[in-house]
């Protein structure tokens, strides 16, 4: 009977998943169109075209967690309580409400519901291939392969990395018996994926059209590059606290990034189908602010916090010149002190490729930078006591080349190449890849006390699933495995 429980919660999950997918070549209204679409290879081959743009959206979408998590991680901040982020960031640190009635239930089950959306049909679209489905007299058959484990491992590694467990869902699964698996498996089933993209790319030549990606074509060279790189992010960001960060395979890591991108990954959003909407809502004037925590990064005279009495501390100054060039100073907040100063700052991000007027935002938006790869690089060689090839990533890095700080010296010790590698981690890479904030302090035992580590399976779903409900977060309920009991912050 649980079997049959899970088959029926699982396919409900996906079925509105694909039906919450409303810019889809091909629309499905109900699961038998969607059977008749699987076998139409025209249908599938545009499935199989959507699965970036698909994830995208989810990840970029204000109702997914991705407001809340960047201002809980004390990265941006903000009063409203849109997108969950005055509930996830207010002090001290409340349980998470998963809760069907809760106001912004939609930024845990959305989210959920679109990477499973996804999930199953870049699965299905494997599953036609496996049964004998060829595109293009198969031509295409590596690229639509390929490509379909990516966005497999995509949506495997950040189901992994958001929630404390989840289904592993692939096109071999057999839905009968599939159960919750806990993160890490998570994480796993994602890198078998992503290997399975890099070795499909890496005995076949193929281009993906620049329309799949939005902007710029993709050679079988390039995916397997990002897919080296998302594999690396996955290692990484899975730790919930330090000492699984420690025990991270860096060697694989360092691998991983030694063959990864040599190219940012930089959707371009023409605000008709591409829409970045966390950028949409975080880069908008006197709304959301950059956290005082990362100004008093490159100005450590400045404080870590507003004012309790509502004062404003004025202009920061540093040597480092991205304070001038990234960061813009504004005197009018337009928050509700009511709701505490501590959200207040005087600071907002000016860094970005995209245009924005009211409502619309254009061009380039970066995902993962060549930078971040980069870092993850001189990361895995600290932690394989390799202290002068790290020193030698960051001094060719941006801290230099954008910052125009000093290089690190060759006696630099290993706290402060670590201490340089998450400054630059902090400022550089700042409101780019979904969650980096947030699964950075979770790594380092830096959240707040009582903050969440990871997010529950949403409880309509465990409802469908007959599942008892549960939460993370508080600080009555602070552990180092599900919510923070360390903090940047006392």
């Amino acid at each position: 009977m649980k079997n049959l429980i899970i088959k029926i919660g699982i396919l409900v999950i996906l079925i509105a998943g694909i039906q919450g997918c409303a810019d889809l070549d091909v629309e499905y209204k109900n699961l038998p169109d969607y059977e008749k679409a699987m076998s139409n290879p025209e249908d599938v081959f545009n499935i199989a075209q959507s699965g970036f743009y698909n994830w995208y959206m989810a990840n970029t979408s204000s109702l997914s967690p991705r407001m809340a998590m960047w201002v809980t991680a004390d990265q941006g901040t903000c009063s409203w309580a849109n997108s969950g982020m005055l509930d996830l960031s207010s002090e001290p640190r409340q349980a998470f409400n998963n809760d069907v009635t809760y106001t912004y239930a939609f930024i845990n089950e959305d989210y959920y519901q679109r990477l499973y959306g996804t999930l199953s049909q870049v699965n299905d679209v494997l599953i036609a291939m496996d049964g004998g489905m060829t595109f293009n007299e198969g031509d295409d058959d590596a690229m639509i392969r390929a490509s379909s484990f990516f966005i497999q491992g995509l949506c495997l590694g950040y189901l992994g990395l958001v929630y404390d467990k989840g289904f592993v869902m692939t096109e071999s699964t057999d839905i009968e018996s599939v159960d919750t698996s806990p993160y890490q498996d998570m994480i796993d089933a994602s890198l078998e994926a992503l290997s399975k993209a890099i070795d499909i790319s890496n005995t076949n030549g193929f281009t993906i059209p620049e329309d799949w990606f939005s902007g710029e074509t993709y050679t079988s060279e390039e995916l397997a590059r990002l897919a080296h790189s998302f594999s690396a992010r996955f290692m990484v960001y899975a730790s919930r606290n330090t000492v699984q960060n420690e025990a991270v395979e860096w060697q694989a890591v360092l691998d991983h990034a030694f063959a990864g991108i040599q190219k940012p990954l930089s959707p371009y959003m023409d605000n008709v189908k591409w829409i970045n909407w966390f950028y949409h809502y975080t880069i908008r004037p006197d709304w959301a602010k950059i956290d005082l925590r990362i100004i008093n990064l490159m100005d450590s005279s400045y404080p870590i916090r507003f004012s309790d009495d509502g004062v404003s501390p004025g202009a920061a100054f540093s040597d480092d010149a991205r304070l001038e060039s990234d960061f813009n100073f504004v005197s009018v907040i337009n928050m509700k002190p009511e709701r505490g100063y501590y959200h207040f700052s005087n600071f907002e991000y000016s860094r970005i490729e995209l245009e924005y007027v009211p409502g619309v935002v254009t061009g380039n938006a970066t995902d993962f930078s060549v930078a971040e790869n980069d870092l993850f690089l001189a990361e895995a060689y600290v932690h394989l006591n390799n202290l002068s090839l790290a020193i030698d990533v960051i001094n060719a890095g941006t801290r230099v080349t954008r910052g125009l700080l000093a290089p690190l010296s060759t006696s630099t010790t290993k706290d402060e190449v670590l201490n340089a590698i998450f400054y630059e981690r902090d400022i550089e890479l700042i409101m780019t890849g979904f969650g980096i904030a947030f699964f950075d302090m979770r790594r380092r035992d830096m959240h707040q006390v009582g903050t969440l580590l990871h997010f529950p399976i949403p409880e309509k779903e465990l409802t469908i699933l007959q599942l008892s409900n549960y939460t993370f977060g508080g600080v009555q309920n602070a552990d180092g495995i599900d919510v923070s009991n360390g903090g940047w912050f006392k």
